[in-house]
């Protein structure tokens, strides 16, 4: 077993520090297990080894979604592109499991002048200036009014993009704060969320009409048709292309729930030996909430 695991570190890359935090073995005892030199009871040690490596080589065979350009994505890359190089503000809004999230993140991916934050709930003006003032380099430190003029100086004729992934969650400050970072740093700004984020902008009453009428580009994202189904099916499960329809059908169009759906139909055709068909994918199907 030590054989097996040494093999499995080095084949994925895997350090032994993170083989202690997903058995819950602590690094020294770990550390003598594999070198031979542990003088306690190894059963626990043996029993967490033999399952992480089980679980391990079962994640190796699961399905793996990869990128693909869906109408979603194509959305978003051009609205991103039109903030990147004209330095606008612009808004990419759209209900859940969409692919928002994975479109941002493979434009930043491609482009690497973009700065791509995560807003989650609780966010407030200081840990998102914080956060931006850590990604160009800088401490972190310092109050909001400090971290703005940093952020400013440094992005300033820089030409880069910033992109706020789920920024629905941002409170008022924090978006006008933006604001004052894209007029004098002239840099682009992409706000991408639900469609709450368009009446965040806006205000109740639209009393933040300064803030609003500098969006320059605004994009509703709608869910996948059957064509970016297609796409998605003929590069990740092509042994399902012919049962698009089905898939449709059950997933409403919403790139998460086709993803869980493609994976656990794949997860269970393999499981029984059989080849996937409908009456698997409407099984599975059970087992998601839709």
């Amino acid at each position: 077993m030590k054989q097996e695991l040494k093999r499995f570190m080095e084949e994925r890359g895997v350090s032994l520090h993170a083989v202690s935090r997903a058995t819950g073995i602590s690094y020294t005892a770990i550390s003598l297990w594999v070198n031979g030199k542990y003088k306690g009871k190894v059963d626990k040690i043996n029993d967490a080894v033999n399952n992480f490596l089980i679980r391990e080589n079962e994640r190796k065979n699961l399905y793996r979604s990869e990128f693909v350009e869906t109408t979603v994505a194509k959305n978003i890359f051009d609205i991103a592109k039109i903030c990147h190089v004209n330095s606008e503000i612009g808004v990419c809004y759209g209900k859940a499991g969409l692919g928002k999230t994975v479109s941002v993140s493979e434009y930043a991916k491609q482009n690497t002048d973009v700065i791509l934050i995560e807003a989650d709930l609780g966010f407030t003006a200081k840990i998102l200036f914080t956060e931006i003032h850590k990604r160009l380099g800088l401490e972190g430190a310092g109050n909001v009014y400090t971290l703005m003029l940093d952020i400013i100086q440094k992005l300033k004729n820089s030409n880069r993009l910033i992109i706020i992934d789920e920024a629905e969650h941002l409170p008022y400050k924090a978006l006008e704060l933006l604001r004052r970072i894209y007029d004098k740093a002239g840099v682009g700004i992409l706000l991408v969320g639900m469609p709450k984020l368009v009446a965040n902008l806006r205000g109740q009453k639209g009393q933040y009409e300064q803030l609003y009428s500098r969006v320059g580009v605004s994009k509703e994202v709608n869910p996948l048709d059957k064509t970016d189904i297609q796409k998605i099916i003929d590069k990740t499960l092509p042994e399902a292309f012919d049962m698009t329809e089905k898939f449709l059908e059950i997933s409403g169009g919403n790139t998460r729930v086709l993803t869980k759906l493609m994976a656990r139909a794949d997860k269970a055709a393999k499981l029984s030996e059989s080849p996937l068909d409908e009456e698997i994918i409407e099984e599975v199907a059970k087992m998601l909430i839709v």
